[in-house]
Protein backbone atom coordinates (compact mmCIF):
# COMPACT_ATOMS: atom_id res chain seq x y z
CA UNK A 1 0.00 0.00 0.00
CA UNK A 2 2.37 2.72 0.86
CA UNK A 3 5.96 3.50 -1.17
CA UNK A 4 8.45 0.72 -1.64
CA UNK A 5 11.21 -0.19 1.05
CA UNK A 6 13.62 -2.78 -0.31
CA UNK A 7 15.74 -4.47 2.72
CA UNK A 8 18.98 -2.94 3.52
CA UNK A 9 22.01 -4.42 2.42
CA UNK A 10 24.43 -5.06 5.23
CA UNK A 11 27.70 -3.74 4.53
CA UNK A 12 30.84 -2.19 6.27
CA UNK A 13 32.26 1.32 7.51
CA UNK A 14 35.21 2.79 5.96
CA UNK A 15 36.78 2.35 9.89
CA UNK A 16 36.05 -1.46 10.00
CA UNK A 17 37.85 -1.80 6.61
CA UNK A 18 40.88 0.58 7.76
CA UNK A 19 40.74 -1.13 11.22
CA UNK A 20 39.30 -4.59 11.55
CA UNK A 21 38.44 -5.70 8.51
CA UNK A 22 36.55 -8.91 10.49
CA UNK A 23 34.86 -6.00 12.74
CA UNK A 24 30.78 -6.00 13.10
CA UNK A 25 28.72 -4.39 10.28
CA UNK A 26 27.54 -1.10 10.79
CA UNK A 27 24.60 0.97 9.63
CA UNK A 28 23.29 3.39 7.24
CA UNK A 29 22.48 6.42 10.10
CA UNK A 30 26.67 6.27 10.29
CA UNK A 31 27.87 4.99 7.82
CA UNK A 32 26.34 7.63 4.61
CA UNK A 33 29.37 8.43 2.99
CA UNK A 34 29.25 11.31 0.32
CA UNK A 35 30.89 10.15 -2.86
CA UNK A 36 29.99 12.49 -5.81
CA UNK A 37 27.15 15.20 -6.81
CA UNK A 38 25.73 16.17 -9.88
CA UNK A 39 23.47 18.51 -11.59
CA UNK A 40 19.93 18.20 -12.39
CA UNK A 41 18.78 20.08 -15.81
CA UNK A 42 16.94 22.67 -13.65
CA UNK A 43 16.43 23.17 -10.05
CA UNK A 44 13.28 21.24 -9.41
CA UNK A 45 11.57 18.50 -8.27
CA UNK A 46 12.69 15.23 -9.18
CA UNK A 47 11.69 11.57 -7.81
CA UNK A 48 12.28 7.83 -8.74
CA UNK A 49 11.14 5.73 -10.94
CA UNK A 50 10.46 1.96 -10.21
CA UNK A 51 13.76 0.43 -12.40
CA UNK A 52 15.94 3.71 -9.86
CA UNK A 53 16.37 6.37 -12.35
CA UNK A 54 15.72 10.06 -11.56
CA UNK A 55 12.90 11.73 -13.41
CA UNK A 56 12.45 15.44 -12.93
CA UNK A 57 11.23 18.42 -14.71
CA UNK A 58 11.80 21.57 -16.59
CA UNK A 59 8.70 23.87 -16.82
CA UNK A 60 6.26 21.08 -17.77
CA UNK A 61 9.19 19.33 -19.19
CA UNK A 62 9.53 15.68 -18.29
CA UNK A 63 12.89 14.57 -18.04
CA UNK A 64 14.47 11.27 -16.71
CA UNK A 65 18.12 9.36 -16.71
CA UNK A 66 18.92 7.52 -20.35
CA UNK A 67 20.28 4.88 -17.58
CA UNK A 68 20.22 4.14 -13.46
CA UNK A 69 23.06 6.28 -12.14
CA UNK A 70 23.65 7.81 -15.61
CA UNK A 71 23.58 11.23 -14.17
CA UNK A 72 22.38 12.08 -18.10
CA UNK A 73 18.67 13.03 -18.72
CA UNK A 74 16.80 13.02 -21.78
CA UNK A 75 13.30 14.20 -22.59
CA UNK A 76 10.54 12.03 -22.21
CA UNK A 77 7.44 14.72 -23.12
CA UNK A 78 5.65 17.78 -22.18
CA UNK A 79 2.49 17.66 -19.66
CA UNK A 80 -0.29 18.54 -21.16
CA UNK A 81 -2.33 21.91 -20.26
CA UNK A 82 0.27 22.78 -17.69
CA UNK A 83 0.27 25.81 -15.29
CA UNK A 84 3.91 25.83 -13.75
CA UNK A 85 4.67 29.37 -12.81
CA UNK A 86 8.70 30.54 -12.45
CA UNK A 87 9.59 28.61 -9.35
CA UNK A 88 8.81 25.00 -10.94
CA UNK A 89 6.48 22.43 -9.39
CA UNK A 90 5.75 22.17 -5.70
CA UNK A 91 6.06 18.33 -5.87
CA UNK A 92 7.35 15.47 -7.99
CA UNK A 93 6.22 12.11 -6.98
CA UNK A 94 6.44 8.59 -8.23
CA UNK A 95 3.14 6.09 -7.60
CA UNK A 96 3.89 2.87 -5.60
CA UNK A 97 3.36 0.86 -8.95
CA UNK A 98 5.78 2.94 -11.11
CA UNK A 99 3.27 4.03 -13.84
CA UNK A 100 1.98 7.26 -13.03
CA UNK A 101 3.45 10.73 -11.71
CA UNK A 102 1.77 13.25 -9.79
CA UNK A 103 2.65 17.06 -10.17
CA UNK A 104 2.03 19.90 -7.94
CA UNK A 105 2.11 23.27 -9.93
CA UNK A 106 2.78 25.43 -7.50
CA UNK A 107 0.12 27.78 -7.92
CA UNK A 108 1.24 27.76 -12.02
CA UNK A 109 2.01 31.57 -13.50
CA UNK A 110 -1.03 33.25 -10.79
CA UNK A 111 0.37 31.47 -7.44
CA UNK A 112 -3.44 30.78 -7.60
CA UNK A 113 -4.78 28.55 -9.76
CA UNK A 114 -3.24 25.26 -7.47
CA UNK A 115 -3.61 22.12 -9.34
CA UNK A 116 -2.58 18.61 -9.14
CA UNK A 117 -1.64 16.25 -12.21
CA UNK A 118 -2.03 13.06 -12.25
CA UNK A 119 -0.02 11.30 -15.82
CA UNK A 120 0.97 8.21 -16.96
CA UNK A 121 4.82 7.21 -17.36
CA UNK A 122 4.30 5.74 -20.26
CA UNK A 123 3.11 8.38 -22.78
CA UNK A 124 2.19 11.35 -20.23
CA UNK A 125 -1.61 11.16 -20.85
CA UNK A 126 -3.59 12.42 -17.57
CA UNK A 127 -5.34 15.23 -16.03
CA UNK A 128 -5.03 18.59 -13.74
CA UNK A 129 -7.32 18.73 -10.33
CA UNK A 130 -8.05 21.64 -8.12
CA UNK A 131 -5.95 21.26 -5.08
CA UNK A 132 -4.28 23.57 -3.08
CA UNK A 133 -1.14 22.18 -1.64
CA UNK A 134 2.71 22.15 -0.77
CA UNK A 135 3.93 18.79 -1.20
CA UNK A 136 2.34 15.21 -1.57
CA UNK A 137 3.01 11.59 -1.35
CA UNK A 138 0.84 8.25 -2.59
CA UNK A 139 -1.42 6.50 0.22
CA UNK A 140 -1.61 4.31 -2.41
CA UNK A 141 -1.96 4.07 -6.37
CA UNK A 142 -5.23 5.91 -6.12
CA UNK A 143 -5.30 8.29 -3.24
CA UNK A 144 -2.65 10.81 -2.48
CA UNK A 145 -1.88 12.70 0.76
CA UNK A 146 -1.85 16.50 0.02
CA UNK A 147 -0.68 19.29 2.94
CA UNK A 148 -1.99 22.56 2.26
CA UNK A 149 -2.81 25.38 3.56
CA UNK A 150 -3.77 29.13 2.99
CA UNK A 151 -1.35 32.34 4.20
CA UNK A 152 -2.47 32.93 8.33
CA UNK A 153 -5.26 29.60 8.38
CA UNK A 154 -4.51 26.39 9.46
CA UNK A 155 -2.65 23.94 7.25
CA UNK A 156 -4.19 20.75 6.76
CA UNK A 157 -3.51 16.84 5.08
CA UNK A 158 -5.90 15.73 2.38
CA UNK A 159 -6.42 12.54 0.40
CA UNK A 160 -6.95 13.74 -3.56
CA UNK A 161 -8.88 10.44 -5.06
CA UNK A 162 -7.23 10.13 -8.48
CA UNK A 163 -9.86 8.17 -10.35
CA UNK A 164 -12.63 10.74 -9.07
CA UNK A 165 -14.15 12.97 -11.57
CA UNK A 166 -10.94 16.11 -12.12
CA UNK A 167 -13.70 18.77 -12.32
CA UNK A 168 -14.93 18.24 -8.86
CA UNK A 169 -12.73 15.72 -7.43
CA UNK A 170 -13.05 13.84 -3.93
CA UNK A 171 -10.22 14.81 -1.46
CA UNK A 172 -11.60 14.67 2.39
CA UNK A 173 -9.09 15.95 4.57
CA UNK A 174 -7.55 13.50 6.84
CA UNK A 175 -5.60 15.99 9.65
CA UNK A 176 -6.88 19.19 10.66
CA UNK A 177 -5.69 22.28 12.65
CA UNK A 178 -1.95 22.33 11.85
CA UNK A 179 -1.24 25.66 13.19
CA UNK A 180 0.86 26.62 11.07
CA UNK A 181 1.92 26.26 7.01
CA UNK A 182 1.85 22.71 5.52
CA UNK A 183 4.60 20.80 5.50
CA UNK A 184 5.89 17.10 4.26
CA UNK A 185 4.20 14.27 4.32
CA UNK A 186 5.22 10.93 4.49
CA UNK A 187 4.34 6.93 5.84
CA UNK A 188 6.32 3.89 7.36
CA UNK A 189 5.82 0.53 6.99
CA UNK A 190 3.80 0.36 9.10
CA UNK A 191 1.38 3.25 8.09
CA UNK A 192 1.78 5.87 10.55
CA UNK A 193 1.22 8.81 8.59
CA UNK A 194 4.21 11.52 9.11
CA UNK A 195 3.57 15.15 8.42
CA UNK A 196 4.41 18.69 10.57
CA UNK A 197 4.27 22.73 10.98
CA UNK A 198 6.10 24.00 8.39
CA UNK A 199 6.05 27.64 9.88
CA UNK A 200 4.18 28.55 13.06
CA UNK A 201 1.12 30.14 13.10
CA UNK A 202 -1.65 30.40 15.90
CA UNK A 203 0.19 26.97 17.79
CA UNK A 204 0.90 25.76 19.79
CA UNK A 205 3.05 23.21 17.33
CA UNK A 206 6.13 25.10 16.22
CA UNK A 207 7.66 25.68 13.35
CA UNK A 208 9.65 21.78 12.75
CA UNK A 209 7.29 19.81 14.84
CA UNK A 210 6.49 16.19 13.18
CA UNK A 211 3.70 13.92 14.65
CA UNK A 212 3.47 10.56 13.56
CA UNK A 213 -0.84 9.25 13.24
CA UNK A 214 -1.52 5.77 13.02
CA UNK A 215 -2.95 3.68 10.09
CA UNK A 216 -6.05 3.26 12.12
CA UNK A 217 -6.83 7.08 12.78
CA UNK A 218 -6.06 8.50 9.63
CA UNK A 219 -7.84 5.54 7.22
CA UNK A 220 -11.29 5.90 9.28
CA UNK A 221 -10.93 10.09 8.34
CA UNK A 222 -10.70 8.32 4.43
CA UNK A 223 -13.60 6.34 4.77
CA UNK A 224 -15.66 9.60 5.92
CA UNK A 225 -14.83 9.39 9.42
CA UNK A 226 -14.26 12.96 11.47
CA UNK A 227 -10.50 14.95 10.43
CA UNK A 228 -7.82 14.60 12.63
CA UNK A 229 -6.77 17.35 15.11
CA UNK A 230 -3.03 17.77 14.58
CA UNK A 231 -2.20 19.82 17.60
CA UNK A 232 -4.56 17.50 19.96
CA UNK A 233 -3.59 14.06 18.43
CA UNK A 234 -0.35 12.35 17.41
CA UNK A 235 2.49 11.78 18.52
CA UNK A 236 5.12 13.92 18.47
CA UNK A 237 8.45 12.23 16.82
CA UNK A 238 10.93 15.68 16.64
CA UNK A 239 11.15 19.66 16.08
CA UNK A 240 13.69 19.34 13.45
CA UNK A 241 14.40 22.18 10.48
CA UNK A 242 10.35 22.79 8.36
CA UNK A 243 9.42 19.01 8.93
CA UNK A 244 9.55 19.82 4.66
CA UNK A 245 11.04 16.80 2.53
CA UNK A 246 9.62 14.08 4.61
CA UNK A 247 10.54 10.53 4.12
CA UNK A 248 12.51 7.02 5.03
CA UNK A 249 15.50 5.06 3.65
CA UNK A 250 15.36 1.23 3.75
CA UNK A 251 16.57 1.32 7.13
CA UNK A 252 13.84 3.17 8.43
CA UNK A 253 15.95 6.09 9.30
CA UNK A 254 13.92 9.71 8.92
CA UNK A 255 15.18 12.14 6.39
CA UNK A 256 14.46 15.80 6.91
CA UNK A 257 15.13 18.91 4.96
CA UNK A 258 13.77 22.56 5.36
CA UNK A 259 14.81 24.93 8.03
CA UNK A 260 13.71 27.18 10.61
CA UNK A 261 15.39 30.55 10.14
CA UNK A 262 13.48 32.02 13.36
CA UNK A 263 15.36 29.20 15.50
CA UNK A 264 18.38 29.60 13.71
CA UNK A 265 17.75 25.75 12.59
CA UNK A 266 19.18 25.60 9.28
CA UNK A 267 22.20 24.74 7.24
CA UNK A 268 21.70 20.97 6.98
CA UNK A 269 19.26 17.84 6.37
CA UNK A 270 18.77 16.05 8.86
CA UNK A 271 18.68 12.10 9.34
CA UNK A 272 16.89 11.17 12.59
CA UNK A 273 18.12 7.44 13.48
CA UNK A 274 15.17 4.68 13.33
CA UNK A 275 15.80 3.23 16.62
CA UNK A 276 14.95 6.82 17.75
CA UNK A 277 11.75 7.61 15.54
CA UNK A 278 10.52 3.72 16.94
CA UNK A 279 11.48 5.07 20.55
CA UNK A 280 9.16 7.50 20.25
CA UNK A 281 6.55 6.08 18.51
CA UNK A 282 6.43 3.89 21.48
CA UNK A 283 6.03 6.88 24.10
CA UNK A 284 9.50 7.19 25.12
CA UNK A 285 9.11 11.12 24.20
CA UNK A 286 10.08 13.08 20.95
CA UNK A 287 14.02 12.91 19.51
CA UNK A 288 16.50 15.24 20.85
CA UNK A 289 17.55 17.08 17.64
CA UNK A 290 20.43 17.92 19.36
CA UNK A 291 22.41 14.65 20.11
CA UNK A 292 24.57 13.55 17.19
CA UNK A 293 23.25 9.64 18.29
CA UNK A 294 19.38 10.30 17.62
CA UNK A 295 20.23 13.00 14.65
CA UNK A 296 22.84 13.36 12.01
CA UNK A 297 23.23 16.15 10.14
CA UNK A 298 24.33 16.50 6.70
CA UNK A 299 25.75 19.57 5.54
CA UNK A 300 27.31 18.65 2.05
CA UNK A 301 28.03 22.04 0.99
CA UNK A 302 29.96 23.84 3.82
CA UNK A 303 30.32 27.58 1.93
CA UNK A 304 27.46 29.60 2.14
CA UNK A 305 23.86 28.50 3.86
CA UNK A 306 21.40 26.00 2.74
CA UNK A 307 17.84 24.65 2.88
CA UNK A 308 18.18 21.44 1.42
CA UNK A 309 15.58 19.42 -0.25
CA UNK A 310 15.99 15.23 0.59
CA UNK A 311 15.51 11.92 -1.22
CA UNK A 312 15.49 8.26 -1.32
CA UNK A 313 16.59 6.02 -3.98
CA UNK A 314 15.05 2.32 -2.84
CA UNK A 315 16.57 0.62 -5.65
CA UNK A 316 20.19 1.98 -5.29
CA UNK A 317 20.25 2.87 -2.07
CA UNK A 318 21.58 6.38 -2.46
CA UNK A 319 20.16 8.98 -0.13
CA UNK A 320 20.13 12.31 -2.01
CA UNK A 321 20.31 16.10 -0.77
CA UNK A 322 19.44 18.60 -3.14
CA UNK A 323 20.15 22.12 -3.34
CA UNK A 324 18.36 24.23 -6.15
CA UNK A 325 19.70 21.59 -9.20
CA UNK A 326 23.18 20.22 -8.04
CA UNK A 327 22.26 16.82 -6.14
CA UNK A 328 24.66 15.44 -3.73
CA UNK A 329 24.65 11.76 -3.08
CA UNK A 330 25.32 9.56 -0.43
CA UNK A 331 25.69 5.80 -0.09
CA UNK A 332 26.78 3.31 2.13
CA UNK A 333 30.03 1.70 0.22
CA UNK A 334 31.06 -1.39 -0.30
CA UNK A 335 33.87 -2.80 2.00
CA UNK A 336 36.46 -3.33 -0.84
CA UNK A 337 35.10 0.31 -2.98
CA UNK A 338 34.89 2.81 0.39
CA UNK A 339 38.31 4.58 -0.11
CA UNK A 340 37.85 4.91 -4.14
CA UNK A 341 34.32 5.95 -3.53
CA UNK A 342 35.23 8.58 -1.08
CA UNK A 343 38.38 9.38 -2.90
CA UNK A 344 36.47 9.72 -6.37
CA UNK A 345 33.64 12.08 -4.07
CA UNK A 346 36.26 14.52 -3.01
CA UNK A 347 37.69 14.69 -6.58
CA UNK A 348 33.95 15.19 -8.18
CA UNK A 349 32.99 18.15 -5.36
CA UNK A 350 36.72 19.84 -6.18
CA UNK A 351 35.43 19.88 -9.70
CA UNK A 352 32.04 21.58 -8.69
CA UNK A 353 33.81 24.19 -6.44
Amino acid sequence: MFRRFLQSTVLITAAAVLAAPHAATGDAFSDYALVESFNLPAASEFDVLADGRLVTLVGAEVYTESAVGSRSFSNLGTLADADIGAFGPAFLRVSPDGTRIAVGNNGGVTYGNYQVGVFDVSDLSGDWFPASHWDGEWIDDTNLAVTAGEFGQPAVVTALDTSSDPSSPANPTLIESIGGASAGVTFDLLGHLYTGNGYAGAGPSETGWIKAFPEESWAAALAGGSPLDFEAQGTLIVDLLSASALGFDAEGNLHVGGGDFSAADTDYAGLVRAGAVADALGGGGPVDPLDPAQVRLLDPDTIGSNFYDVNYNDVTGELYVREGGLVYTYVVPEPTSLLLLAAGGLVALGRKR
